[in-house]
Parts: C-alpha cells; sequence; structure tokens
C-alpha cells in the first residue's frame, strides 16, 4: 500500500469518505413540510381571528318592541327601560374592530347576533 491511500492519524487504514443517506434527506424534507405546514395554518387562525372582517347582527326593532312591550304592561320600570337600553348600548361598542355591525333585517342568514 501506498502512503497515498493511508490516513495518517489512523496508520493503515485507508480514508473512507462518509456517505449521505437518502433517509436523512427524505426526513428533513418532511421536518420541512410538517413546519411549513403548521406556520400556515397559525397564521390563518391568526389572521381570522384578529383581522379578518366578520358580519354580526343586531335585532334593535324587535328589542326596542319587547323593550316597549313591558313598559306597557308594567313589568319594567322607566329606570329599568334605561338601563336595559345601556345594556344593549354597551354590547354593542364591546364588538372588535373587525366586527360589522348590521341591522337584523338586512342579513338574510349566516351571521351572529349581538343579543343584550
Amino acid at each position: 500500500m501506498s502512503n497515498k491511500d493511508m490516513d495518517s492519524r489512523t496508520g493503515d487504514k485507508p480514508i473512507v469518505p462518509a456517505r449521505k443517506s437518502g433517509l436523512s434527506l427524505l426526513a428533513a424534507g418532511l421536518i420541512a413540510l410538517l413546519v411549513s405546514l403548521v406556520t400556515a395554518m397559525i397564521v390563518v387562525a391568526v389572521y381570522d381571528y384578529r383581522y379578518a372582517q366578520k358580519i354580526v347582527t343586531l335585532d334593535l326593532a324587535g328589542y326596542v318592541r319587547a323593550q316597549r312591550d313591558k313598559v306597557v304592561s308594567g313589568e319594567i320600570s322607566d329606570e329599568e327601560l334605561r338601563k336595559n337600553l345601556d345594556a344593549m348600548e354597551r354590547a354593542l361598542m364591546a364588538e372588535p374592530a373587525n366586527h360589522v355591525v348590521l341591522l337584523k333585517e338586512v342579513v338574510l342568514r349566516n351571521a351572529g347576533e349581538i343579543k343584550p
């Protein structure tokens, strides 16, 4: 054997280059795919929750009618009527900025409803 075929550190063993396994490349690809999928799902969920516009409805006419009927029948006093109307206003103002509030009369279906 010549000196070229021998490693000076190992003595008489020849130098063998390290081989890369095809399995490690496949595993790295699967990990990258999994990380990409999880990241995409998180980004879409955060966008949907924080930024996407949502439509909610408010049955203002029905609420006012129900409150009027309660006052006329004597179930609630004028002070309770004011408190109920203030509660409805607070519920309306508590909606997040990405929620569009429409009257229930203009929305046909598939929208959430604000109930004070």
